[in-house]
């Protein structure tokens, strides 16, 4: 009786593992960015007014730098272009092999934010379907006609692809979706929240289990100062343009344990406004994921990231402003502004064996303090990774840096 008894447990427990085992295979998962990639996919200067290839300086040292350890997608937006693309690579001296390049009309220069966000499930490649307002806080019935070709593009790469698209009922961009690839998200209530006034915070993590396989979200109350949405007044004379605080300006996870956040230091906040502010929202941020947990109910490490000085450029207030603009912030023509670019060190790119970090420099434009010590805390971090610096401050004038130019494809291993 005792031997039959065993028996039997045994087979209940390996029923139970067996369970255990298919249900992983079966649940949706997003994977970390640190995880590694079987591609790239990058818009490639393809809306008119961003300049011509040459010029796109960042773009092609981002291509030089990740070409040899990943599969390169560029996208352009003119099926007439990518002639003209190709040739621009190769008087670059950049190797070509280990790129493709697609046209798909229309598409956009922050590739990240309309682009398609991959998952996996039973070891095989999807892509999450979010809808996409074009940083419009409304509900899906007001979206503006060109938003609504823009939120097409995920399911274009799919179809490219030949997978299959998991639909969301949730707006939102990839700039602001960080996960841990364990089923914890970092969502801003002042981004997600918004671009859903139609949803409550009930709505939307309920989707994300059922269509992202996330049963834990972190919510944080709001990004950095310098990430207004759209053209907004930041605080007194100081002005900035940016999408209301993505994740991605501020908060990014390192790996499955670790997050890296963005932070202003006693002796920093008061050098001027700008830094008062941040202060106080990384502050508040500190103590909400110092209390979060991941699905196992453990803590993660935390690493304060020096925040960049802000970037402020003098700007006069000329006939080329809009009357719009100008009544809007009741200002007249000769009056001056403080505009505040949304920089960040935190708005890295990293991808197989390289990471590319934003390094601003000093006035003088050599390598600053803090460019160093953000450094060595990413050396740390990834040891087995090259790190480039590169400064984007180009990027970060139109509103965006170099994570908002990509998005990942993530390597299945079946």
């Amino acid at each position: 009786m005792k031997q039959i008894i065993i028996t039997i447990l045994a087979i209940l427990v390996l029923s139970a593992c067996q369970t255990n085992e298919t249900s992983h295979q079966n649940s949706i998962r997003i994977p970390g960015e640190f995880e590694p990639h079987e591609a790239i996919w990058l818009g490639y200067r393809t809306l008119e007014g961003y300049g011509n290839y040459d010029k796109d300086s960042i773009t092609l040292a981002i291509i030089k730098a990740i070409h040899p350890h990943v599969k390169l997608n560029l996208i352009v937006e003119h099926d007439s272009l990518a002639p003209n693309a190709k040739d621009s690579l190769f008087t670059k001296g950049i190797d070509t092999t280990n790129i493709s390049l697609i046209y798909q009309s229309p598409t956009d220069v922050w590739y990240r934010d309309p682009g398609p966000v991959f998952a996996t499930r039973n070891g095989e490649l999807k892509v999450i379907d979010f809808k996409y307002t074009g940083y419009d806080n409304v509900p899906p019935d007001s979206i503006k006609d060109w938003a609504k070709t823009h939120e097409a593009i995920d399911r274009q790469i799919a179809q490219r692809l030949k997978i299959e698209t998991l639909d969301s009922k949730v707006a939102l961009e990839g700039g602001a979706f960080e996960t841990d690839g364990q089923g914890t998200v970092i969502q801003v209530e002042n981004v997600t929240l918004k671009r859903n006034p139609h949803l409550t915070k009930q709505d939307i993590e309920a989707d994300y289990k059922k269509c992202c396989g996330i049963s834990n979200v972190i919510w944080l109350p709001s990004g950095i100062a310098e990430d207004p949405l759209n053209f907004e007044r930041i605080t007194g004379n100081y002005l900035g343009y940016g999408t209301g605080g993505h994740t991605d300006e501020f908060v990014r996870f390192a790996n499955a344990t670790t997050i890296l956040l963005a932070w202003v230091d006693e002796a920093e906040k008061d050098l001027n406004p700008v830094n008062q502010l941040n202060y106080e929202i990384l502050s508040e941020n500190y103590d909400i994921l110092s209390r979060s947990t991941n699905v196992k109910g453990e803590p993660y490490t935390i690493i304060k990231v020096p925040h960049s000085n802000p970037q402020i450029e003098v700007e006069r207030v000329t006939n080329q402003w809009s009357k719009k603009a100008k009544e809007y912030f009741n200002l007249e023509e000769g009056d001056t502004v403080n505009m505040v670019h949304a920089s960040s060190y935190l708005n890295y790119l990293l991808t197989n064996k390289v990471i590319i970090l934003p390094q601003y420099g000093d006035e003088m434009g050599k390598k600053s303090k803090k460019d160093a010590a953000v450094r060595v805390i990413f050396e740390e971090l990834y040891p087995n990774k090259k790190i480039i610096g590169i400064n984007p401050i180009s990027l970060n004038r139109q509103g965006g840096g170099m994570h908002c130019r990509y998005q990942t494809q993530p390597k299945i291993h079946k």
